[in-house]
């Protein structure tokens, strides 16, 4: 008997379901992942699934004797995460046509979790090209020295710069002499080009020295320029990383570098990726990364959705902290890590067709995550989601605030992602008119500063048929923040 897998989860019931209800739920499972009726990659694999917890749960003495070795394995723990859901509509009508149905799914450690902080394994990787000197890189330095000063016995602290060529200034250490980590950082100095992958690849082997299960293994990245003729081994070396339980904060400062490659190393190594517009904020934005790595409760947390036959998933978008769109190629979406300072807002859109009146079963969401501080915890929970069909007379049509508000958010942020389609396509107007409703919409949330910025680049494109970098970023990540610099909307 497998002990490895929960079987009230495969089946989908609780661990004090009746006889009859496991039956029904293996029944109606049994039916929907069949080979011969469900065409997935995952079917045939999550059917033999169904079967063995069937086969183990349905006779009392063998479910009897799974119960003890579950409770030995820790299986009927509670669970760190707490799992909230709010649906676009509580009831649906029975329509022939199909209809959008959109779940909000808010991930957050359970009231009072007693947490330890893990052990930071963090790799440093500084633009020091000639384009750095002056405020930024003085800027830099003293951020870099903040980190330092904040540091455990336990943390793994590797600096490396990069121009031309790589210089590993600071090889990964722990227990680190801050005194002396300082007197190296104040020996940095600008020249040459903007080389990236020598320094994310030297940045990456610093991490392989501490790289632990147990850790928090990072790497932030900082520049201020274009890297030339490496970018799609920069992306590889990313998702190496990704793959490896390493994440990237990938941060341009200025205006002269290049957004889209810094997004996706960020995005496909379930990271991070940030616009500074000014040396200022260096400091800040370093400290606040420092803070997230300190609060790890899940280092890669995964999502999974089991719907039933009549509901297609349409797109799903991290909401909060940042607006992400998930990757819904694979049964499990990476939703990357989770901090216990900060809650993580998903919103899915779903299609469904030919609902018949009456209570329907819809979906079952589970979110799992890598947590190694919580071994008296189940590092997994799950909701069920259910409807009601009636005829539109007797139904309640009207959507909840916090799904409008992450729709309106989202909506402006896909805005301005085809602001830049329009420009590619050479529709300058369209692409202006675009601008001038984002305007609009930004100054109704009480966005005034991005709406002005907004609002400046309409009439830039308007004048020169062209984007300045400057407002093109700011308006980019600045939409991408939106539901974080609003006040929560749940209750």
């Amino acid at each position: 008997m497998q002990i490895d897998k929960d079987y009230y989860t495969i089946l989908e019931v609780s661990h004090t379901a009746s006889a009859a209800e496991i039956r029904q739920n293996y029944r109606r499972l049994a039916r929907q992942y069949h080979p011969d009726v469900n065409a997935s990659i995952d079917a045939a694999e999550k059917f033999k699934e169904i079967q063995t917890a069937y086969e183990a749960l349905s006779d009392a003495g063998e479910r009897r004797k799974y119960d003890h070795l579950r409770a030995q394995q820790g299986l009927d723990r509670s669970s760190a995460l707490s799992l909230q859901t709010i649906t676009s509509d509580k009831t649906l009508r029975p329509l022939d046509t199909e209809q959008a149905f959109y779940v909000l799914l808010d991930i957050m450690p359970v009231t009072d979790l007693s947490t330890a902080r893990l052990p930071i394994n963090l790799a440093l990787v500084i633009d020091r090209s000639t384009s750095m000197k002056g405020k930024r890189l003085q800027q830099v330095k003293e951020a870099i020295g903040r980190i330092i000063d904040n540091l455990q016995p336990e943390d793994a602290l590797s600096l490396v710069t990069f121009s031309d060529r790589a210089q590993v200034l600071l090889p990964s250490q722990r227990d680190i002499d801050k005194a002396m980590a300082k007197s190296m950082v104040s020996t940095i100095q600008p020249g040459g080009a903007t080389e990236m992958l020598s320094g994310l690849t030297a940045g990456l082997e610093q991490l392989k020295l501490y790289w632990s299960k147990t850790s928090v293994n990072h790497l932030i990245l900082l520049t201020d320029g274009q890297t030339y003729g490496d970018e799609k081994d920069c992306l590889e070396h990313a998702q190496w990383a990704g793959s490896n339980q390493i994440n990237l904060s990938t941060i341009g400062i200025g205006t002269d570098w290049n957004e889209e490659l810094l997004d996706r190393m960020a995005a496909v190594s379930d990271g991070n990726s940030v616009y500074i517009d000014s040396p200022e904020k260096v400091k800040h934005i370093f400290s606040q990364t420092l803070s997230s790595l300190e609060s790890v409760l899940a280092r890669q947390l995964k999502m999974t959705i089991n719907p039933t036959a009549n509901i297609r998933l349409h797109e799903v978008y991290q909401i909060k902290p940042q607006i992400t769109r998930i990757n819904t190629h694979s049964p499990a979406m990476m939703l990357g890590a989770l901090s216990t300072k900060q809650e993580k807002s998903i919103l899915m859109e779903f299609r469904i067709q030919e609902l018949s009146p009456g209570e329907r079963r819809l979906m079952r969401l589970t979110v799992e995550g890598d947590m190694p501080g919580q071994s008296k915890l189940r590092p997994w929970d799950w909701v069920e989601l259910h409807t009601n069909v009636q005829e539109p007379q007797t139904a309640n049509f009207g959507i909840p605030s916090p799904i409008l508000e992450a729709l309106k958010n989202l909506a402006i942020y896909k805005m301005q992602e085809k602001v830049q389609s329009d420009l590619v396509a050479g529709q300058v107007k369209k692409a202006t008119q675009r601008l001038e409703i984002i305007a609009t919409r930004l100054l109704d949330l009480g966005e005034v500063e991005l709406s002005r910025a907004a609002m400046l680049e309409a009439g830039q494109l308007a004048r020169t048929s062209s984007l300045s970098e400057e407002g093109r970023k700011k308006i980019r990540y600045g939409t991408r923040s939106l539901a974080a610099k609003q006040a929560p909307a749940r209750q």
